[in-house]
This record gives C-alpha cells, sequence and structure tokens, in this order.
C-alpha cells in the first residue's frame, strides 16, 4: 500500500492528467488567478512548477536531434486528445507529409485526431513575403481553426527568410500578443544552442524558455532538459534527464533539486537554505530498531540498526555481503515490513540461488513472489542514468509502503555519475538520495565493495558515502595461520552505542550466516588481527604526519629563497 501524502508522489500526479486537462487554478499574492494547462509530457510538469501557464508563448530550443519538434508535437496532439483544438504549422523544417510520417511512430499519435481536433498546415508558400505575412496567416489559420493551441515547427530556419535584423523578435513579440490575449498557447521550436547569446534578443518575448541538451560523452548520448525561463512560475531549476522512446518523450527531474524542493520548501534555491519548520521532523529517543535477526549482530548493534538511519555494508568480493543483506531483508518480512531490493548485479534467478542452500531459501522465494514482503527490482548495470534509477527505487518504495531498503551495490550508481556528464555532483546527489529516504521514512541497506581483497586497515575517512551513512558495517576475510578468516565490524553507529570489537562469522548451512561470539573462536586470532590493523593504522598515520611536515619544511625553505 503506497503512501497517499509521500512527498515524492510529484510524478504520479503528473501522470494522472496526461491528457492535457487543466490541473491546477493559483492566486498569487495579488489575487490574480494564473490557469495552468498540463503538458501530457510525463515529468515536465513537475520541473515547469505546474504546467504551462495558459495562452504563454513557449520558445521549445534545441540543437538537432535534441527531440524539440516530439516534445512541442507531444503537448500538441495530448491536448488535443483531450477534446482541445491544436493547429500545427511547419515551414522549412520538413514537410507536413514527413512530420506525420514522423509522429506516426510515437503511441501519443491518433490519426483519427488528423484534420479534425489537430490540424496540419505548410507556411513554405508564405515565407517568400515575409515574416510579417507570416504572422497575418498564422493568426488567419489560428481564427479559422479556433485553436487552443499553435505548435510552429523550425522558427530558425524561417528567420532567415527576413533580411530585417529586428523581424523575428517583432515577429515573436507581435504572435505571442496576439494570441496570449486570445488565451491561445503558443509552441515555437528554435534549432540553436540553448545557451548561445546571438539568439538572446529573440528570446525576452517569450514566456517560457525549454532548452533542450544533447551531448555525447564518452561513446554514449545524453539528452537533457532545462527550464531557462518561466514567468509566473516557480519551475525546478537544473538539468534534467530527457528520453525519447516510442511513447514519445519523457522527464525526470533532477534528484538533488528534486529533493530540495520537498525538504527545504520554497527556499530549495537558496544556498544554504534551511528545512521549513513544517518539513522537520522531530527526535524519537525511542527510535525503533531494524533487526537482521542475526542474535549476536543484534546484540552487537544494541538491539539492531536505529530505524530511518542509513547503513553501508562494505566489504570485499566473496565476505557475504548479499547474503547479509538478504538476512535483513527477510528479517523485515518477518516483522512485517516490506522491503525492496534493488538489484543491479544479480537477478531474481541468481539472488534464490545464492540462498538457496540455507534455510531461509525457501523463506525467500516465497516472499519474491507477488503479494509477498519483498518487491526485486532488478537494474541490469548497463547504460544507467542515475536520475532515471532514482526516479523508478522511489515511486516503488512509494507504491509498495516499504520501509526497509537494500541497494546492492550503490557502486553502479557511483560508477554512473562519475562516467556522466558532471562528476562533482556525486556527493550532493548521495545527500539528496539519504535525504529522500528519511522523508519517507525508509531504513536502508547499502552494499559497497571495499577495493581491496584482503583488508588489513578500517580506514573509510576518504569514501563520501560512509561519511554520509550514519551506520558503517565491515566485512573482511583475513589470514591467520595460512587460512582466510571471515570477520565483522561496526565501525560507527551515530545514534546508538554499539559494539566496537571483531567478531568472526561464518557461511554454512542451515543458519546461512552465522556470527560466533567471542570465545568461538580460535584462541588468540581476534587479537591478533586487531593487532596487526593496529600496526598498519599507526604506521599510515607516522607516513601522513611525515608527508606533512615534509610539505611545510619545503614551503619554509621556498619562502626564505623568496
Amino acid at each position: 500500500m503506497g503512501r497517499a501524502n509521500s512527498p515524492f508522489h510529484k510524478r504520479s500526479q503528473t501522470s494522472e492528467h496526461s491528457d492535457g486537462t487543466d490541473i491546477s487554478d493559483e492566486s498569487d499574492d495579488t489575487g490574480r488567478i494564473e490557469r495552468f494547462d498540463a503538458t501530457g509530457v510525463p515529468g515536465l510538469d513537475e520541473i515547469l512548477g505546474g504546467g504551462l501557464p495558459r495562452g504563454a508563448l513557449v520558445l521549445v530550443m534545441g540543437v538537432p536531434g535534441s527531440g524539440k519538434t516530439t516534445i512541442a508535437s507531444q503537448i500538441a496532439l495530448v491536448a488535443a486528445r483531450s477534446g482541445r483544438r491544436a493547429l500545427v504549422l511547419t515551414a522549412l523544417s520538413e514537410s507536413t507529409g514527413k512530420l506525420l510520417t514522423h509522429l506516426s511512430t510515437y503511441s501519443f499519435f491518433d490519426a483519427a485526431l488528423v484534420g479534425g481536433p489537430a490540424q496540419f498546415f505548410n507556411l513554405q508558400a508564405v515565407l517568400t513575403q515575409g515574416l510579417r505575412a507570416v504572422a497575418d496567416q498564422i493568426i488567419s489559420e489560428v481564427r479559422r481553426v479556433k485553436a487552443d493551441v499553435l505548435m510552429l515547427d523550425g522558427f530558425r530556419g524561417m528567420a532567415t527568410v527576413d533580411s530585417d535584423a529586428h523581424a523575428a523578435r517583432e515577429f515573436l513579440f507581435n504572435l505571442g500578443t496576439t494570441l496570449g490575449a486570445l488565451g491561445i498557447t503558443t509552441l515555437i521550436t528554435s534549432e540553436t544552442d540553448p545557451r548561445d547569446p546571438t539568439f538572446y534578443p529573440e528570446t525576452t518575448t517569450a514566456d517560457v524558455i525549454l532548452g533542450l541538451h544533447y551531448q555525447l560523452a564518452g561513446v554514449r548520448q545524453y539528452r537533457g532538459i532545462e527550464v531557462i525561463k518561466s514567468r509566473g512560475a516557480a519551475p525546478m531549476p537544473g538539468l534534467h534527464a530527457l528520453v525519447v522512446g516510442k511513447d514519445g518523450a519523457e522527464v525526470y527531474a533532477q534528484l538533488e533539486e528534486r529533493v530540495a524542493a520537498v525538504t527545504l520548501g520554497t527556499e530549495a534555491q537558496t544556498q544554504g537554505a534551511m528545512p521549513s519548520p513544517s518539513l522537520a521532523r522531530p527526535l524519537d529517543p525511542r527510535r525503533a530498531r531494524a533487526i537482521f535477526d542475526l542474535p549476536e549482530l543484534d546484540a552487537m548493534l544494541r538491539g539492531g540498526i536505529p530505524t530511518n538511519t542509513c547503513t553501508l555494508l562494505a566489504g570485499s568480493l566473496g565476505t557475504g555481503k548479499t547474503l547479509l543483506a538478504i538476512h535483513f531483508a527477510l528479517a523485515g518480512a518477518r516483522a512485517g515490513e516490506k522491503t525492496v531490493f534493488l538489484g543491479f548485479r544479480e537477478d531474481r534467478e541468481q539472488l534464490l540461488l545464492e540462498a538457496s542452500p540455507f534455510a531461509i531459501g525457501p523463506e525467500l522465494e516465497r516472499e519474491l513472489k507477488p503479494g509477498g514482503m519483498i518487491t526485486f527490482l532488478e537494474v541490469p548495470p548497463i547504460k544507467l542514468n542515475a536520475d532515471i534509477v532514482a526516479d523508478g527505487l522511489l515511486a516503488e518504495i512509494d507504491r509498495t509502503g516499504a520501509t526497509r531498503l537494500v541497494v546492492d551495490s550503490i557502486a553502479e550508481l557511483e560508477r554512473t555519475i562519475a562516467r556522466g556528464l558532471d562528476p562533482a555532483r556525486l556527493e550532493d546527489y548521495l545527500a539528496a538520495f539519504l535525504r529522500a529516504l528519511r522523508a519517507l521514512k525508509v531504513t536502508p541497506l547499502l552494499v559497497k565493495e571495499s577495493d581491496r581483497a584482503l583488508a588489513p586497515t578500517l580506514d573509510f575517512s576518504t569514501d563520501r558515502l560512509s561519511v554520509l551513512a550514519e551506520n558503517l558495517i565491515l566485512l573482511q576475510q583475513v589470514p591467520y595461520k595460512g587460512k582466510l578468516h571471515r570477520v565483522l565490524s561496526i565501525l560507527k553507529v551515530r545514534l546508538s552505542a554499539h559494539d566496537n570489537t571483531l567478531r568472526e562469522f561464518r557461511i554454512a548451512p542451515p543458519k546461512g550466516i552465522d556470527v560466533l561470539e567471542v570465545f568461538e573462536s580460535e584462541v588468540g586470532m581476534l587479537q591478533d588481527i586487531t593487532s596487526v590493523q593496529d600496526r598498519v593504522r599507526m604506521g599510515e598515520d607516522r607516513n601522513d604526519q611525515a608527508d606533512i611536515a615534509s610539505r611545510r619544511e619545503r614551503a619554509r625553505r621556498r619562502k626564505e629563497d623568496s
């Protein structure tokens, strides 16, 4: 059962109005009513701040292939399907026949609309008479078909037919003013870089400017959309993911901006803004615990992980991270808590195969079935987009009402951002991700591989996620007397006391993971491993101190020389 009042339910609300109907009547401080129409493009209304103001002049700008014609046509045709009348005009970009052939490949296209609620007309014949004649022809056609929405495709090519340098700006101003007074929403596409300053004079006349981006990073193509301008609205800033597929265009809001808008309220765009008082949640001193149903581990955690806090489960390959995550999800099921299990590395069959040698195998199979307490989301780590993954994950948490989350492995999201257009956003993304989960009252367990097969040290100070997460559990394989031993340690639990000693654990049927009591391990093993790690850590500290002293001495000598 989903959360009816979820702060991240905005996207599904937008999709409910994908027929292009009116979605809001909102008063501003002057009492003036602003009417917004839904665009019918999933996710677009969210970043626009509520849809398109009725009667607005909208510029859709982008380089070739960025999706300008698709997104503008989708808005126009969805409006026509809802009972409004749309007029689609072409000029030098492509003929009306080619446009219809192009649009027919999308699911939003309905041939029955053409010639009725959706009228198509080509302006080629009147272009030679100049832009004033074109404007007169457009207004005439709008009146003839009694259009509610006008789409004009390929303005940049049209603007070149008039020798007057100011003609394009005058054309847009007159057209926007006349049609705006009639309450007609005008969509104009233009083939240009959205940030090209040479096009700025024309853009001053627009009420809304959508910038579409199409970039190549390595061997991957990225589409994005930004609301450069939107009069009378509070759009979501930043670049957002844009996907163009068989259903047309779809927008996925940037996670950082989406979370900031929800958790910081109207001050989301202010650097260093504080959360709105209404959004602040009081700290519960009797915070509940999320257990693993592994007695020794739960005892080390003083009853389990504090709920609504994030736990990073780190370890090298083969240490049992995924198996421990399965224990966590099943413990939630026994407690009546639903879990969303996001798997990048393993599919459902592989997950069941991993649990099959143990007593928890049949239980996992039962809970993964429809109606079970665990929802498994398989996302192959191929051409990922971090904002799209976050959108789908938050929607699934909202749909199921899950209070636990497993991500195996969070390193895939980190890798996706590192290889994307802006690697520097990683820390902000992770912070927003965790803040969203806290807002949804979810207790996440994030699995991550450490970079060493045999870990002699427990230093995670340079790992961004380990700093942001409240809790950190480390699984290691450590050599002792010619054998590898699995060792568990709890490096931190921010909101609770915890056992900070090393514990050996074993993986064997029927228990699965069995955390041993201290006296069950070989005599002296844990003490020797602790001593080795202390010596390594002290050696690293001395090396760091020596390096700092060396840099200071070099700086002193340079100062003296100068």
